[in-house]
């Protein structure tokens, strides 16, 4: 093996060793070249992941936002017929309160003596219904 090492001389070394190291760093840029595809790959589909999340959260909002109004609109209108029917309630008592009223002033006249109770009835109802008829 010295002789090798003598014949060849010290520059074609250093040329070989160059070579070598040319070499072996042209496979090394290989592999990490396609390290690098896959990873920009993978990002790339990464980001189509991440732009389909947001496009479906903004989706979302969208339809969260749409019920909400339409909770709203349901809640107003719930307000709205709970005020109309108080306000019926109490037309509905005031009336019942005034028929109440009439009625026991009805019971409260007393038939004279003497006459006929039925006649006195009749009576009694047709000058309810005068006065029903007059207000």
């Amino acid at each position: 093996m010295g002789k090798l090492v003598e014949l060849v001389p010290a520059w074609g070394w250093a040329l070989l060793l160059g070579l070598v190291l040319v070499v072996v760093q042209q496979i090394r840029v290989s592999g990490l070249q396609d390290d690098l595809q896959t990873e920009r790959g993978e990002r790339l589909q990464d980001a189509d992941k991440l732009g389909a999340c947001r496009a479906t959260r903004t989706n979302l909002l969208g339809q969260v936002i749409e019920q909400n109004d339409a909770l709203a609109d349901l809640r107003a209108a719930e307000l709205e017929r709970a005020t109309r029917a108080r306000d019926v309630q109490q037309q509905a008592e005031g009336r019942a309160q005034q028929a109440d009223q009439q009625a026991q002033q009805v019971l409260q006249e007393r038939t004279p003596a003497g006459v006929d109770a039925c006649a006195a009835a009749s009576a009694a109802f047709d000058d309810e219904l005068r006065r029903e008829r007059a207000q």
